[in-house]
């Protein structure tokens, strides 16, 4: 269903108090409608997905996926966990002058969060993800003289390098704390000492896993289709319409997006055809994984590298007769987690180390993130009539919609994140 078909059904289902609104559009709406419909589907290019990924704890190793289901948020099970460094020694005021601190931890800036891998352990007939394995890839088991003063394993669910939690835990005795990454906040659910002393042990400082639970985060800036702030880039007739309706009504009909842990956007796509030319920087035949550009959907058939930055919107084949819509919104700008060794938890050497300044040289493509290079494409989908629809390896995608420039990425205060190893303060 197009977004002006919700908007009339939504419109008839309002209160008394707004009946006048409903009189007073109809007509704008059917026009806008008789446009819509007469736009045939006219892709300009066509794609072929090649991998899905999600990962279920931000910043771990992600699992690759036969086929992913659209989500409120993103692919149902992607970063739903997060982890949050503590700082005992924060000095708060008032009520919170002896509560500890929380850092969301992103692999940018801890590149150990990479000897951390996750895979889903299915069960049931309808073969359906029931834990979250987590595996500790490194050297050590944590139990050496880095692993500070955290107990070992004390329960079925953990060995030294391994450990397990349920997709969608029990809520009842957990309690919430609140946590913030890039500046939305939001209640997070902590998983309690028996896994935050796993991932503590492993990374030699205090660690507190989190769940998002039923919470979500606000998207900052115009990058969220359905924000307010989104409005003026809409195309017409739907930024006529929307416009012209009051805030409440608005919310009402198609709210803003929202986030869990994903950092910006509901999903990452990136190409095939984009990640072969950096593997082209690099000699003697390397090549560069495309999962350290932590995407939600590889495609291959683009008509050459990094001709996604100026992709409006995916059409995905779902089955014969059904598809969904993917706005891409904004570009995704490379922090430090790029340069990572899957092996050692560090840069790597030679090439690979340094792909994030090759990149830099000349992929510093958006205005809005001037210092650091782009690859990739952030994108949304959220319309009611999309969820539970999943998307195959191998399916059918095609580019329906196109920018004539490079759009300018506009979350707040983001500007020199990821630039290096340390953190900007």
């Amino acid at each position: 269903m197009s977004s002006e078909a919700m908007l009339l059904q939504h419109l008839f289902n309002l209160d008394h108090k707004s009946t006048y609104l409903s009189i007073a559009l109809v007509l704008t709406i059917i026009s806008g409608l008789l446009l819509s419909w007469r736009m045939k589907f006219k892709p300009l290019e066509k794609l072929k997905v090649e991998a899905l990924y999600i990962y279920p704890v931000k910043g771990l190793r992600g699992c690759s996926l036969p086929k992913a289901t659209v989500g409120q948020y993103g692919f149902e099970g992607d970063r739903t966990f997060c982890l949050q460094k503590v700082e005992h020694d924060y000095t708060g005021t008032g009520s919170d002058s002896k509560s500890p601190k929380y850092e969301t931890m992103y692999i940018g800036y801890h590149l150990r969060l990479a000897l951390f891998s996750t895979c889903l352990e299915i069960e049931g007939d309808e073969r359906r993800a029931s834990n979250i394995l987590v595996t500790w890839t490194g050297s050590g088991d944590g139990t050496g003289s880095d692993s500070g003063n955290f107990s070992g394993p004390d329960s079925d669910n953990q060995t030294q390098n391994q450990t397990r939690f349920p997709v969608k835990p029990d809520l009842t005795a957990l309690k919430t704390i609140e946590v913030s990454l890039h500046g939305s906040p939001t209640l997070a659910y902590d998983m309690g000492d028996e896994q935050a002393s796993f991932f503590s042990r492993h990374l030699g400082f205090d660690v507190r896993l989190t769940y998002i639970g039923p919470n979500s985060r606000a998207v900052l800036g115009s990058i969220a289709p359905h924000s307010k702030d989104a409005i003026p880039e809409s195309s017409w007739p739907w930024r006529f319409i929307r416009a012209r309706l009051p805030s409440f009504i608005n919310a009402r009909i198609l709210p803003a997006e929202r986030l869990v842990f994903n950092d910006i956007a509901h999903y990452l796509v990136v190409t095939k055809e984009s990640n072969d030319q950096v593997s082209s920087r690099f000699a003697n035949g390397q090549v560069m994984d495309v999962t350290k550009f932590r995407p939600n959907i590889v495609v291959s058939g683009s008509s050459g590298p990094f001709a996604e930055d100026y992709w409006a919107e995916l059409t995905f084949t779902v089955s014969d007769n059904t598809r969904v819509k993917m706005p891409l919104t904004a570009n995704c700008y490379r922090c430090q987690s790029i340069t990572v060794d899957y092996a050692t938890g560090k840069p790597c050497e030679g090439d690979q180390g340094q792909v994030w300044k090759k990149l830099n040289k000349d992929r510093r493509v958006d205005k809005g993130a001037k210092y650091s290079p782009v690859f990739g494409r952030y994108g949304f989908c959220s319309t009611p009539t999309d969820l539970g629809k999943a998307i195959h390896v191998g399916a059918e995608a095609f580019v329906t919609k196109c920018n004539a420039e490079h759009t300018v990425f506009d979350w707040p205060n983001l500007t020199s994140f990821g630039t290096s190893q340390q953190k900007v303060v």
